[in-house]
């Protein structure tokens, strides 16, 4: 993988965990089994993303 691959990884990795903790932030999630499906979607939507 070359740095610039890594480089975009990187970013994409920064905006997928903003969005994580911003939701945290934002709702009243306290069942754990919530924020896991949660957090599923995030990467089911990113490695449609990365197929594409």
């Amino acid at each position: 993988m070359s740095n610039e691959e890594r480089i975009e990884v990187a970013e994409q990795r920064i905006i997928e965990l903003k969005t994580l903790i911003n939701h945290w932030k934002t709702s009243n999630i306290s069942s754990r089994r919530a924020t896991i499906d949660f957090v599923d979607a995030i990467l089911s939507d990113r490695d449609g993303t990365q197929a594409a």
